[in-house]
């Protein structure tokens, strides 16, 4: 019985200080695939590594701990209408190594000699790594039992916090701990969004994720985080944009903050993330840009019909066709700023353009009626040596309205871009 004792411990130092390589229990880190674990050890062993634990008993740490950050964005969504920007994790985690867990892991296998222990070294032989998941807990009865230390993770300035799955804790062979949160939905508000240059603008999103644990603690992306990071780069990130919005740039780092000054030995420590958004405007070209475009140009070169060819009711047509068109748009998901965006200075522009040139419509129908005293049929046959007061007008009209156009548009790209 003690050469079968001494030959088991001799295996299990062999099998903990040989391997360096990552875990095979990682999968192949795409953006859409989530991590996946199988418990190794029989639940009795687990039970018992449990009940010894007491990681969580004191409320601070009294050595140096490094989080070593992982999760994998797997989409974002915004709610103009109400402000919200909604965060979809596929799986967040954290992990450090913990000594002791090491020790009470390696005392409860050298009193086992049952046969699983046998499969159990053949799948670590095979593996050559001693990070391999050995047993799973429930994540929050764990906390509050004091077995596993609370790190206090949160979001910072979230509004909303939800998790699908239940959050476990995995321990691992060469003891390290780590803490997953599984189908994760986070919630910002992003009132503070600037929409001037919409429907062509862009946005700056940052989040952190922090930890309540002000001493003794740091944070470090893990090594699958970067592989992620670098997998999503090569997909141009074109599988965590938002329908209606491409994501342009996405980085993440680790980041310090003092709470009190520069001199403070208080810290907050977080993985802090930041990505641009660029909306689709494509779409928006095509459905408002373009026919208001069209409008203020049929509506502009009007001024060039003769009044005796009916300009007055072509005018008018468009401007009514202007008014309907802007009641659609009015209708489409277009947030309701207290400023005037791009979207809104096409529009005003275009009114500016139609009412201008109605008015020059109707000066000249007064002019013909009421100081030349001719009708709509008679003008057209009138000499040109009595119309060179009225060729002279519309020709001043021209630059005038063109001048009244530019103007606008100028207006509000200063307005926008400045």
């Amino acid at each position: 019985m003690r050469v079968r004792k001494l030959i088991l411990i001799l295996s299990l130092l062999f099998l903990m200080f040989a391997s360096k390589s990552h875990s095979i229990e990682v999968s192949s880190l795409k953006a859409e695939k989530r991590l996946e674990f199988t418990e190794l050890f029989p639940k009795r062993i687990c039970n018992k590594i449990y009940n010894q634990s007491s990681f969580g008993a004191e409320q601070k740490l009294f050595e140096d701990v490094t989080l070593r950050k992982y999760f994998n964005l797997k989409r974002i969504n915004l709610n103009e209408e109400n402000s919200n920007l909604t965060l979809f994790f596929d799986e967040r985690s954290f992990f450090y190594k913990e000594p002791k867990l090491n020790i009470i892991i390696f005392n409860n296998l050298s009193d086992d000699f049952s046969s699983e222990m046998a499969a159990i070294n053949k799948k670590i032989i095979e593996a050559k790594s001693q990070k391999i998941v050995v047993c799973e807990y429930d994540l929050k009865k764990s906390i509050s039992e004091g077995k596993f230390f609370d790190f206090q993770i949160f979001f910072e300035n979230s509004t909303k916090v939800v998790s699908n799955v239940p959050p476990t804790i995995l321990i691992y062979y060469d003891g390290t701990v780590e803490y997953i949160y599984s189908d994760e939905e986070v919630t910002y508000n992003i009132s503070e969004f600037n929409y001037k240059k919409y429907p062509f603008d862009s946005q700056n999103v940052k989040f952190k994720i922090s930890s309540k644990i002000y001493e003794k603690l740091y944070f470090r992306a893990s090594d699958n985080f970067k592989i992620l990071n670098n997998e999503m780069r090569k997909a141009s990130f074109s599988n965590i944009s938002s329908p209606g919005w491409t994501i342009k740039q996405y980085i993440s780092y680790p980041y310090m903050e003092n709470l009190l000054d520069a001199y403070s030995d208080y810290a907050k420590h977080s993985i802090t993330t930041e990505f641009l958004i660029e909306r689709n405007s494509v779409s928006f070209i095509y459905k408002f840009i373009t026919p208001i475009v069209m409008i203020i140009t049929l509506t502009y070169l009007t001024i060039f019909i003769p009044f005796e060819f009916y300009r007055i009711t072509s005018c008018m047509t468009l401007v009514l066709s202007l008014v309907a068109f802007n009641l659609v748009a009015a209708t489409s998901k277009i947030p309701d700023m207290p400023y005037l965006n791009v979207f809104d200075w096409f529009i005003f522009t275009a009114y500016v353009n139609a009412i201008s040139v109605l008015l020059a419509t109707f000066a000249e129908s007064i002019y013909i009626g009421h100081f030349m005293g001719f009708g709509q049929g008679e003008i057209l046959k009138a000499p040109r040596s009595k119309k060179l007061n009225l060729i002279k007008y519309r020709k001043i009209s021209w630059l005038f309205l063109f001048l009244i156009l530019a103007t606008s548009s100028l207006a509000g790209y200063f307005y926008v871009y400045n």
